[in-house]
Parts: C-alpha cells; sequence; structure tokens
C-alpha cells in the first residue's frame, strides 16, 4: 500500500480538476479588493468592484470616473500590488469600465 504525502494531495487534486485558475482569479478579486481599500480608502472602495480575471486581466468596475482615473494612473503599481500579494505573476493589465 503507497501512501500520498498531504502536501501533494491538494495540489494534485485542484491540477486534476482544472480547479486552479479558479482560486488564483478570486485570490485576485479579492486581494486587489483589500489593496485599493488600503492605498486610497475606504470610500474608494465602495467605488470599484473587481469583477473577474480574463487571461491575465484584471476587470475593474468603476461606478466613479473620478476613482477609475485615480487607479488608472497607478495601475502599474497596482499591478504589483497585487502579485506580490498573490506570490505570483497572475495579472498583467487592468481594464476599468462603468
Amino acid at each position: 500500500m503507497s501512501f500520498i504525502d498531504l502536501k501533494n494531495l491538494l495540489p494534485q487534486s485542484l491540477a486534476r480538476n482544472k480547479i486552479k485558475p479558479q482560486i488564483e482569479a478570486t485570490n485576485v478579486l479579492v486581494e486587489s479588493q483589500k489593496i485599493i481599500e488600503q492605498v486610497w480608502g475606504k470610500e474608494v472602495g465602495r467605488l470599484v468592484e473587481p469583477k473577474y480575471v480574463k487571461e491575465k486581466n484584471l476587470h475593474i468596475r468603476c461606478s466613479s470616473a473620478t476613482a477609475a482615473n485615480a487607479l488608472g494612473l497607478a495601475k502599474k503599481k497596482l499591478i504589483e500590488e497585487i502579485n506580490k500579494a498573490c506570490q505570483e505573476e497572475l495579472i498583467k493589465d487592468i481594464v476599468f469600465w462603468q
């Protein structure tokens, strides 16, 4: 009888069931909201909503053009912070829309 090391069981299961991309996308959405609120405050955090990740692009809905502009000016830094929080490069660009 062979045993599977528990630390390898979850990654194998995620890969086999193709769940890893969904978990990574969820992590990106959560971390991006946290970072936005930490840097720009809860007021801006209420005006933006990270919606989904597609092809390494994070799509954020903004209910304010001012908030979209502020985030757009710091897009590169925001991408770096999100990838740093997720501990791998999951995002290459951010798309803002209303």
